[in-house]
């Protein structure tokens, strides 16, 4: 997002939905691929209705430590185990990047993902001057009326976001990042998704 100015304090936390299946579209789930995310902690949800709890949980020993990448079924095979993953049906959290406080708007972009579908070997890098990114793995994709590429009609999980921007609900929760626009500033982010093959 580029050039978003206000004259009042505004709540502003903006981000895209972009759904990606690097084995594509028709390819079926996203269990086999493997995504790499550096973030040390998520926001935990309260419920099904997925409101921040207001704390951070570390992901070391958890689905969610995917800092040396994950293989994406490994993690949602843990669904029905882990009560964060079951009330999302999957992956719908924040996850909070490593240094994340250090994390400025207009700062360096750093690679902060990087997914890839080892049969393919189709990789994208994701980068980034945002502090989190919301990883959502598809998991209420079914909606009949709305079919995706070639006619094929939703599924769940067969595609994920990886949605930057600042913490969900921050304007609840004063220890979260501050999603305050003030008159005169520049609501500016940038961020970068890089698709290669890898060898």
């Amino acid at each position: 997002m580029k050039n978003i100015f206000s004259n009042k304090d505004t709540v502003c936390n903006l981000t895209n939905h972009t759904y990606f299946n690097l084995a594509g579209h028709d390819h079926g789930t996203i269990a086999d691929q493997v995504l790499h995310i550096d973030a040390d902690a998520v926001t935990p949800v309260i419920d099904e209705g997925l409101m921040p709890t207001g704390d951070f949980m570390a992901v070391a020993g958890t689905p969610f430590d995917l800092r040396g990448g994950l293989l994406l079924g490994l993690g949602l095979d843990e669904t029905e185990n882990n009560p964060q993953l079951k009330f999302a049906g999957g992956y719908d959290h924040c996850f909070n990047f490593t240094g994340w406080k250090k994390c400025k708007s207009g700062g360096p972009l750093l690679l902060r993902a990087v997914a890839c579908d080892p049969v393919s070997g189709r990789r994208m890098e994701m980068y980034t001057n945002q502090p989190c990114v919301q990883f959502y793995s598809a998991n209420f994709l079914k909606n009949p009326c709305f079919p995706l590429r070639g006619g094929k009609p939703q599924q769940t999980q067969t595609a994920f976001c990886l949605e930057t921007q600042t913490m969900p609900d921050s304007i609840h929760h004063p220890n979260f990042t501050d999603v305050t626009l003030k008159p005169g500033e520049v609501y500016d982010y940038t961020t970068i998704y890089r698709f290669d093959i890898q060898k």
